[in-house]
């Protein structure tokens, strides 16, 4: 398994290793769906949908993308029989290591993908669009902020990026953070996380570390656990 997500429906997405992507029943641990096409490892997984408040269960929950080192994101429908994606994201020049829907602050028909080309895309379906941020260096992982004001980016020159995404679609986003310097990452996929509050960023470390970054100010960061073995 390379990669795996739950949604609120109990149903496990994966990846194999034989380049399939697996819907699971939680509970009763049997093989619901199964979906190919990639020519590459499967290295992302996500339920698209599902965020928007009052709903008890969302359509958009049904459809799943998958993340390939084969430069695509494929989207599948999970109501349908049929077996072929809904869509092929095919513009990365490179592995795409992570994929996300938009929100309600975002707009809920966006896909946001990152890639090792060093770029992160957002397709605006609805409006049929696609804005794309350079941040030069690969990006192994993003997520967002729990208020979706911003989105932090760690990539393989050992730095994690934090950018407003809140401006105008036709500006250019504001990197206003770099988190750097207690953390090792240059030769693996490593993610980070924004605590509840988003007063603070988690990453793991190459060194076996995990730091805890302020995102009021990078230049201080303190060491939670440091993962040894015996």
């Amino acid at each position: 398994i390379h990669a795996l997500t739950v949604n609120s429906s109990s149903t496990v997405l994966l990846s194999a290793s034989d380049k399939t992507l697996l819907a699971t029943d939680l509970v009763t641990a049997q093989t619901k769906q199964k979906w190919w096409g990639h020519y590459g490892r499967i290295d992302h997984v996500a339920c698209l949908g599902g965020n928007n408040e009052g709903s008890v269960a969302s359509a958009g929950e049904d459809i799943y993308a998958s993340a390939s080192y084969d430069a695509t994101v494929r989207l599948w429908d999970a109501r349908s029989r049929s077996k072929e994606p809904l869509m092929i994201l095919e513009d990365a020049k490179d592995a795409v290591t992570c994929v996300s829907s938009g929100n309600s602050a975002l707009g809920d028909a966006q896909i946001i993908t990152s890639s090792v080309d060093g770029k992160i895309r957002t397709y605006d379906l609805r409006k049929a669009q696609l804005q794309t941020e350079d941040l030069v260096h690969p990006i192994t992982s993003f997520t967002f902020s729990n208020d979706a004001s911003c989105i932090a980016a760690s990539c393989l020159d050992g730095i994690i990026r934090l950018w407003d995404c809140t401006i105008n679609n036709h500006s250019r986003k504001r990197v206003f953070q770099k988190m750097h310097s207690f953390h090792k990452s240059g030769n693996y996929k490593l993610e980070c996380a924004f605590t509840s509050q988003d007063k603070y960023l988690v990453s793991g470390s190459e060194c076996g570390a995990v730091v805890v970054y302020p995102v009021s100010d990078g230049n201080d960061a303190k060491n939670v656990n440091r993962m040894t073995t015996t």
